[in-house]
């Protein structure tokens, strides 16, 4: 729609405005009113009102001319009509919350209404008050509406604002997380290529000289190895930060005493409890399920304000399962300004697991996560709130 255009519900208006004002003249004019002269101006001021929105100041200035001026100086009350009236009222108030100027506006619909006073019974220094009472009364009936409109409006995008950056900070969390997991499991790949390469070399040197086809084979496999070990070294330089630690070993559950540590110095009762077939597992599920229970504790350690954790691992047949309890306040979500869950319910979602953490019903806190140990995935259960 063009920017002149008046919409067409204010057509609308301005058509019923004119429409009401023009039958209540030609009812209740006296005789000897120039009738077709001051219905001509009424019918002017009142379709002004359609363009209030697009052209507030010209409007107005129309408007207040046709409804008042012209028909003061033809000596005519231009309260003649209630419909002049309620016009007049709509044009002020519009005024006051659509004119760029709104200040000018007010002072430009005192002046045509002083005018008209003016030039139809002299200066009377009560009907100005009267008129001012009028014109500062409707135009500050629209700015205090303006002022809550725009109120309302910044409200909404400060929450729209707030509700994009909560979606853009857990994406970025989530990446962060990922790229983390990235890094690590670049680490344990590696480790694992660089072992089957050296039994591959090892295996070549004990081979008999007349072993040619195996010894080729053996070759071609061992420089594949090497080269795809330098290709994961190369990518794990982009991956990793600077400052990083290249030679540290991955952490597993076997140091999972030595995590609790930090919450029993700072005076928590930490209990760890091991069940089912203890054995080593996948260098991945064994950094994962350690970095899920680091997270866990530091997330006691932070907002719980517990006193006592307990930490169980379960090797299963085809799982290893992980709960972490504590008996602090708890909270209703992820911990305020951090997503440590979210980085849970990601390493628990690479191994093909998941990650249920919420508060017990008892009172404190419980995160469960279970790590598949195979290329099946363990299905979540009924009423699981992933990392929630």
């Amino acid at each position: 729609m063009r920017p002149w255009v008046p919409r067409p519900i204010d057509l609308a208006v301005a058509a019923v405005l004119c429409a009401a004002t023009e039958v209540e003249l030609w009812l209740v004019a006296p005789a000897g009113l120039p009738l077709g002269a001051v219905a001509a101006s009424f019918a002017v001021g009142t379709l002004a009102f359609a363009w209030h929105r697009v052209a507030p100041l010209p409007a107005l200035s129309l408007g207040m001319t046709g409804l008042a001026v012209v028909p003061g100086a033809l000596g005519v009350d231009p309260a003649l009509a209630l419909g002049w009236f309620v016009t007049a009222m709509a044009f002020m108030a519009s005024a006051g919350f659509h004119a760029r100027r709104p200040v000018v506006a007010l002072a430009v619909a005192f002046a045509l209404l002083c005018a008209s006073i003016v030039l139809l019974k002299g200066l009377v220094v009560a009907d100005v008050l009267f008129a001012w009472l009028l014109a500062g009364g409707a135009w500050l009936g629209g700015r205090a509406v303006a002022g809550r409109t725009l109120r309302a409006e910044l409200s909404e995008q400060r929450a729209a604002a707030a509700e994009q950056q909560a979606q853009w900070r857990a994406a970025t969390a989530v990446a962060e997380e990922r790229l983390r997991i990235a890094r690590e499991m670049h680490d344990v790949v590696s480790h694992g290529i660089s072992v089957m390469t050296l039994h591959v070399s090892g295996v070549r040197r004990l081979l008999r000289p007349d072993q040619h086809e195996e010894r080729a084979a053996l070759e071609t496999a061992e420089r594949t190895g090497r080269e795809s070990l330098a290709e994961m070294h190369r990518m794990l330089g982009v991956l990793r930060g600077p400052g990083l630690d290249d030679d540290r070993a991955a952490p597993g559950l076997g140091r999972l005493a030595e995590l609790l540590d930090p919450a029993r110095a700072a005076g928590l009762q930490v209990g760890l409890t091991v069940g089912g077939d203890v054995r080593p597992l996948p260098p991945g599920v064994e950094l994962a399920a350690y970095r899920i229970v680091q997270e866990a504790v530091t997330n006691v350690l932070k907002h719980a304000a517990a006193h006592r954790i307990d930490c169980t691992v379960d090797y299963g047949a085809a799982a290893v399962e992980l709960r972490i309890t504590d008996d602090g306040a708890g909270a209703t979500g992820p911990a305020p300004g951090g997503h440590g869950l979210v980085g849970m319910a990601e390493r628990a979602a690479v191994h093909g697991g998941w990650v249920d953490a919420g508060p017990n019903p008892g009172g404190g806190w419980s995160v469960r996560a279970v790590l598949a140990l195979g290329e099946t995935r363990v299905e979540t259960p009924p009423g699981a709130r992933e990392g929630r």
